[in-house]
């Protein structure tokens, strides 16, 4: 008898796997339907949108988002068409002496150049910032008109929004007063504070039981910068967190910038010299500590951030479609995740987000946009500043960003095409250029001046970007700057 497997015509094998086909698809279908009241077909055939408003009302997802939450209409913006802001001041504002070290551009708004130097650099709300620069005499006491970059700024932009209240029944937990981890949630001096705390500590268990199913954890760091990683990964490993370290990208050395073409990185059709061009172009009227104070924002530090940054989106999107995780967290490795930072991810997405998010800033400077909720606002690109240099000058930093999976790959082509245009070296900031572009993104972000938020930012070691940019090749751009000036005066 022969060992050999029989062989059956091959219209045998079609005609049964044409109706195994049709029976299993038939039987999907029906099964769908019957239990899933929103019926299988139909949610193929969704427009993406309604396809996002649906899902978040999953029970395994609704946790992503607040379908009660109604996004606001985003559009770009200036203060020349406030009410807040009265003409003749904007006039006065606008023939100010332009501040020193800035970028001159004619009709710049140097009352708003002012208040933003308060804003973005510490954890001010913008009311302080504006008050700090007015009693510089830079710009107008709020009392008179207030610089509306956060509408319904009373919302959101507050310091003490930035802590953590639980509430049950009558009593509340303070962040100063909630368990630590592994701490006993049944001290205190009374019943009512005893069960707060034990309400506390299982929303707390909830909640990290949530983040490990629902996101993934990726840490920017070059892999020169040892003790930074040791310092992020000892923290997240306290925070019960698990990540990915993703290598940054160091163009400082020679070649680099060219090999980072050659491996996809950077794209070829990018030119370096021509950003450098139309850059000085951008400086012609400022002056030359103007120029000085942008080498720190554009060269080969910024480059490499920005390429750095988009690897790691791309690769978290195709990680999130194979681990089914729809959310993805990119952290810089000069971060600190504050010890409450999963109970308040848990609240903001469960409780304020809406449904139509793609991207959340943790820890945004300067914000400009609309307040939506408590410890949210919407990003808007900001007009009073020129298209040339990208909107430059608010929503900063990229410390601590979370995306959905379903979009990502859309953002980052979007961002990518954004920072990669040679006509405007501005944008070369990838938090910059995202801001800019707020209007075609649904970008949200917690404000900075909520202390302490969710993430720190270590100030006091040196910035690897403005390091890697003070030797790139902008610094001969800027001597170039400098030969011209002098040019000018012999």
């Amino acid at each position: 008898m022969s060992s050999e497997l029989p062989c059956f015509p091959f219209r045998y094998h079609i005609r049964r796997y044409v109706i195994v086909t049709v029976v299993s698809c038939f039987a999907v279908a029906v099964l769908a339907v019957t239990t899933d009241e929103r019926g299988f077909l139909r949610w193929l055939l969704l427009h993406r949108s309604e396809r996002r408003r649906l899902w978040s009302q999953d029970s395994e997802t609704q946790l992503l988002c607040n379908s009660e939450a109604s996004p606001p209409n985003v559009t770009a913006r200036s203060f020349v068409d406030s009410p807040a802001v009265p003409a003749e001041v904007l006039e006065a504002c606008q023939t100010r002496k332009p501040t020193e070290s800035s970028w001159v551009w004619p009709g710049r708004d140097w009352c708003w150049v002012a208040t933003k130097r308060h804003a973005c650099y510490g954890r001010h709300s913008w009311r302080d910032a504006q008050e700090q620069a007015a009693k510089d005499g830079q710009a107008p006491k709020v009392d008179l008109a207030e610089l509306p970059a956060l509408l319904q700024a009373d919302l959101c932009d507050r310091p003490s929004h930035g802590s953590i209240q639980s509430q049950t029944g009558n009593a509340s937990v303070q962040q100063d007063d909630a368990p630590r981890r592994g701490s006993p949630a049944d001290g205190g001096s009374s019943a009512e504070q005893r069960a707060a705390r034990a309400s506390l500590q299982a929303e707390q268990e909830e909640a990290d039981s949530w983040f490990r199913r629902n996101v993934e954890v990726y840490v920017l760091n070059l892999p020169t910068a040892v003790n930074r990683w040791l310092r992020i990964s000892k923290r997240l490993h306290e925070l019960g967190i698990e990540a990915t370290q993703t290598a940054g990208i160091d163009l400082s050395s020679e070649g680099a910038l060219q090999k980072a073409q050659d491996d996809g990185l950077v794209p070829f059709s990018w030119n370096l010299s021509l950003a450098e061009r139309n850059m000085i172009q951008l400086f012609q009227n400022s002056s030359t500590s103007a120029a000085e104070r942008y080498v720190n924002d554009y060269g080969r530090g910024t480059i490499g951030c920005a390429a750095a940054h988009l690897r790691a989106m791309w690769q978290a999107a195709n990680q999130g479609m194979l681990d089914r995780k729809p959310l993805a967290l990119i952290l810089e490795d000069d971060v600190w995740p504050e010890d409450d930072f999963i109970l308040k991810l848990h609240r903001l997405l469960r409780e304020e987000a809406p449904c139509d998010w793609e991207v959340i800033s943790l820890r945004s400077q300067c914000p400009y946009g609309i307040c939506v909720s408590p410890h949210l606002m919407r990003v808007q690109p900001d007009t009073n500043e020129p298209e040339e240099m990208c909107r430059h000058g608010v929503n900063y930093g990229f410390y601590a960003m979370l995306y959905r999976i379903d979009s990502l790959a859309t953002l980052a082509n979007k961002l990518h095409k954004q920072i990669w245009d040679s006509s405007k070296p501005g944008c070369l900031a990838n938090d910059v250029a995202l801001a800019s572009i707020s209007d075609k993104v649904a970008y949200y972000a917690v404000p900075a001046s909520q202390v302490p938020g969710f993430v720190s930012h270590d100030w006091s070691s040196s910035s690897v970007r403005s390091m890697l940019n003070r030797q790139g090749s902008l610094d001969r751009a800027l001597e170039r700057k400098r030969q011209a000036n002098q040019a000018k005066t012999a």
